[in-house]
């Protein structure tokens, strides 16, 4: 994943990823977040963006980006990360730009500062062991 990630190991049962994703819509939703839930075969990717929060930087959309997939031993695999959303078709010099260390930075700093990522595993935690 990188310097601007985390990982986790989720002990838990794999159908539960369903409701973490779930879990972890409803309570980012609530705060005024626009959260995006996208299945692909086993890995489930939660996109949480903000858009005022982030536009600033470069003024894209950026995102928390929570992936959940089986591990090899049955358990979760629980990544989040940067991901930056292009909202509009953005000429080739920003789109350079875009993918700059110092962007990836900037935005890295807000979901910390923010406790976004903290935030989802928790939420994750809590769904698999019944906080």
């Amino acid at each position: 994943m990188g310097a601007f990630s985390i990982k986790k190991k989720l002990y838990g049962n794999l159908v539960e990823i369903p409701s973490i994703a779930e879990q972890i819509r409803k309570e980012f939703v609530a705060e005024g977040y626009e959260v995006r839930i996208e299945n692909s075969g086993s890995t489930t990717e939660v996109y949480i963006t903000k858009g005022g929060l982030f536009k600033a930087i470069v003024g894209l959309k950026s995102a928390l980006k929570v992936t959940m997939k089986p591990s090899r031993d049955g358990n979760i695999d629980f990544y989040a990360g940067v991901s930056v959303v292009k909202q509009q078709l953005l000429p080739t010099i920003v789109t350079v730009c875009l993918f700059s260390p110092v962007v990836i930075t900037q935005i890295w700093g807000v979901i910390k500062q923010a406790k976004l990522d903290e935030k989802a595993v928790e939420i994750a935690e809590r769904v698999l062991y019944k906080k």
